[in-house]
């Protein structure tokens, strides 16, 4: 498997916004390639950049209109959701088959995730 590359965008919070950028940039196998400012830019970016994932901020009770767009002009696109003040993720995935539905859930299931992410 090669790099990914990754999109950050509209993560509200600087501190939070350098935290995410330094953690991701840590990780070999992750390239950010570029950091979008305004919903509209996303689509092309993601197009120009042959981008792999979208980490995007937004707030816990709705998702960004700007998802269903990029899950249109690319549904191979990973979205995760940085929610609110970044204790808290959503993972978004766009045509998905029963199979990697099953995957996903087993990946990151809580009582193994937890204990992965320590």
């Amino acid at each position: 498997m090669g790099t990914l590359r990754c999109l950050i965008s509209n993560i509200p919070q600087k501190l939070l916004s350098d935290i995410v950028l330094d953690s991701v940039q840590q990780h070999l196998d992750i390239e950010v390639v570029a950091d979008a400012i305004v919903d509209d830019d996303i689509p092309a970016l993601v197009k120009k950049e042959s981008v792999d994932v979208l980490l995007l901020g937004f707030a816990r009770d709705r998702l960004p209109k700007i998802c269903n767009q990029v899950f249109i002009s690319d549904p191979n696109l990973l979205v995760v959701g940085l929610v609110d003040d970044g204790r808290g993720a959503a993972i978004f995935v766009n045509d998905i088959g029963p199979g990697e539905l099953v995957d996903i859930i087993s990946t990151l299931r809580p009582d193994r995730t937890r204990q992965h992410l320590k």
